[in-house]
């Protein structure tokens, strides 16, 4: 669903500073049976968490060209399941369309929905320079380069992750043995502080991360 580029964030904004979500509703990728209203809710939750926190925290622009095809119901079903978990998340919607193809307005909760019937209305809302080739604009975005990225991105990250949960569990059991010290026995007071420490040490994903850590971050920042 990813790879399919049907929904891909290319790093513009609005001409208000809002993270741009762009949609295209022409593409295979709709008709397929893994195109659900849960996955392509999930999909665009996780889009939406990129964004560094300033833009996020405005709502995100989704620009949804329906120019070629009319947007599948599955769409708009994900959007108001995302209102629904993360109000706010999305700000509003613009729906790129001819008109002999919106054949009703769609609703969201708590989101302006407004249709576009032509790329010059679109820039009252986005300047050309953040949009990307296919919808005349001068943003360089390749998204077959952003998957791949991804891809080494996102296991790097989730192994940061797993290693700091373990980091913070640890700390939170040290401070509560500490707290304890008076009323426990110090030898085995000492026993688990070792046993916590071992833990830590022989955490594969911990050990992992001190390896390869330094070397995978200086690639990424490179690419």
């Amino acid at each position: 669903l990813l790879r399919s580029g049907i929904v891909c964030l290319p790093g513009s904004s609005d001409r208000l500073g809002r993270a741009l979500l762009l949609v295209t509703t022409s593409g295979s990728a709709w008709g397929a049976a893994w195109c659900s209203t849960a996955e392509l809710a999930r999909l665009i939750l996780y889009l939406c968490s990129l964004p560094r926190r300033e833009p996020k925290d405005v709502g995100l622009t989704v620009v949804v060209d329906a120019r070629k095809q009319p947007p599948a119901p599955v769409l708009f079903s994900a959007l108001r399941s995302i209102q629904s978990v993360s109000p706010g998340c999305i700000h509003s919607v613009l729906l790129l369309a001819e008109k002999e193809l919106v054949t009703h307005r769609e609703r969201l909760p708590g989101v302006l929905v407004e249709t576009l019937t032509s790329l010059k209305a679109l820039g009252r809302h986005v300047d050309s320079s953040q949009l990307p080739p296919e919808l005349d604009g001068a943003f360089p975005y390749c998204h077959g380069e952003w998957v791949q990225f991804f891809q080494k991105l996102h296991p790097f990250t989730a192994g940061l992750r797993q290693a700091s949960e373990l980091l913070q569990l640890c700390i939170q059991e040290l401070r509560s043995t500490d707290t304890l010290a008076g009323t426990r026995d110090a030898a085995a007071g000492i026993r688990r502080h070792q046993e916590l420490m071992q833990k830590v040490l022989s955490d594969p994903q911990l050990v992992r991360v001190q390896r390869e850590g330094g070397f995978v971050l200086a690639r990424l920042r490179r690419e």
